[in-house]
């Protein structure tokens, strides 16, 4: 129930942005860099995760790259503007509790305009990095290939 109103809040927030969706997926190229948000249903139970890629846009064929072939990639509760409230949305448990016109303005509200915000603006490996340092935990997974330039200090 949760990943089918995250998607419609994420439509709600993403499609003015830019965002083309694929399935459970919202994508875009923006400067020079390719940025995909996906949802992911849990294996236990209810619960979905909100995964977010980025590649060099010159690695995205016909317009699309799933999340796993990002060359960094991270789940949302790596961002520091999700509140430890805005993760418990994304639980079966607390969605089935809620009313669902509720769950939606709050996802909105906790979830996917935090995630907006933080990527909207990401156009450039150099905008990325800023990201990396000041708005992301460690949680990261950085591809070798763009490691380097990435870690480097700002």
């Amino acid at each position: 129930m949760v990943d089918s109103i995250l998607l419609e809040a994420l439509s709600e927030v993403f499609k003015p942005l830019g965002f083309r969706k694929k399935s459970a997926n919202w994508y875009r190229v923006s400067g020079d860099l390719y940025c995909v948000v996906s949802v992911q249903q849990s294996s236990w139970g209810g619960s979905c995760y909100v995964n977010i890629g980025f590649a060099p846009a010159v690695k995205v064929r016909a317009g699309w790259l799933p999340e796993s072939k990002c060359l960094v990639r991270f789940r949302v509760d790596a961002l520091a503007s999700i509140s430890r409230e805005g993760l418990d949305l994304l639980s079966g448990e607390v969605a089935e509790a809620r009313e669902e016109g509720d769950l939606r303005v709050d996802l909105v509200e906790r979830v996917v305009s935090p995630v907006a915000q933080a990527i909207n603006s990401i156009e450039s490996i150099q905008d990325l990095k800023s990201l990396l340092h000041a708005s992301v935990s460690d949680q990261v997974f950085i591809h070798s290939e763009i490691r380097d330039k990435l870690l480097a200090k700002c």
